[in-house]
């Protein structure tokens, strides 16, 4: 029985591993998901103020054609004036030449502010793309030295689940099929007893089944979680060195 505690112990061992490697292969993605978010905020922010600024050019352009029709009609205006041949005349003439001029200067200095507006936009435009594209180059890097992270630990998880199947191949399967019950509900299924205490509960075990378990003549389990257990001072230091399973 001491060679199937001692690969009971060498497969609960593996499986740990095992385990170990998955979670990391499951979580390392996961680990650059605070910058994809950061990318995608940036990202959004700089569609935004992108769109905010096309909208806002269309309305210069429209402003824009707006002034040079009301050039045109200045101009017609100001023959009107020049064709007047009385006061009336002159004086409808002269109202409609200052109404057109007041209107192109209002919105000549309306399209001023917008212009310098859009200046300043244009220039925080910029820096928001910069902004985004060192998160960009940032997160690529990050990927890419993930990617080599990732390889190495699923390299390891493969020789990590052969090395699982060897030892399993090597419990008996009575013990194999407890072993894998116990350790479905408690997580790990053999225990070392320490002083005659269970390690996986705590509890103190009777003096007769300490006594059991420094024979090493037949695998017991804990009268409280129902753990495989041996004594830790006579078993762990051969578990080191795998015996060699029979032929």
């Amino acid at each position: 029985m001491r060679e199937q505690l001692v690969f009971l112990l060498q497969l609960q061992q593996s499986d740990a591993k095992v385990r170990e490697l998955e979670a990391a292969a499951t979580s390392l993605p996961a680990k650059l998901d605070p910058l994809r978010r950061d990318l995608a905020k940036l990202q959004g922010m700089l569609d935004t103020e992108r769109a905010k600024l096309n909208e806002t050019e269309t309305w210069r352009k429209q402003q824009q054609e707006l002034i040079d029709r009301e050039r045109e009609a200045l101009k017609t205006a100001q023959s009107k004036l020049q064709a007047t041949k009385n006061s009336k005349e002159f004086g409808a003439a002269t109202r409609e030449v200052e109404n057109k001029r007041k209107s192109i200067s209002d919105r000549e200095a309306e399209l001023k502010k917008v212009t310098e507006t859009t200046v300043a936009s244009n220039a925080q435009l910029e820096a928001r793309d910069k902004d985004v594209e060192g998160v960009r180059s940032e997160l690529t890097a990050s990927e890419a030295a993930q990617s080599g992270q990732l390889n190495e630990i699923i390299t390891n998880l493969a020789a990590a689940r052969a090395t699982r199947d060897e030892a399993r191949a090597n419990v008996d399967k009575q013990f194999l099929k407890l072993y894998d019950s116990l350790a479905a509900k408690r997580g790990y299924a053999v225990a070392p007893v320490v002083k005659g205490v269970c390690q996986g509960c705590h509890m103190a075990l009777p003096p007769q089944l300490n006594n059991i378990l420094a024979r090493m003549e037949s695998i017991e389990t804990c009268p409280r979680c129902g753990r495989l257990v041996y004594r830790k001072e006579l078993l762990e230091p051969a578990a080191t060195e795998a015996p060699k399973p029979p032929a």
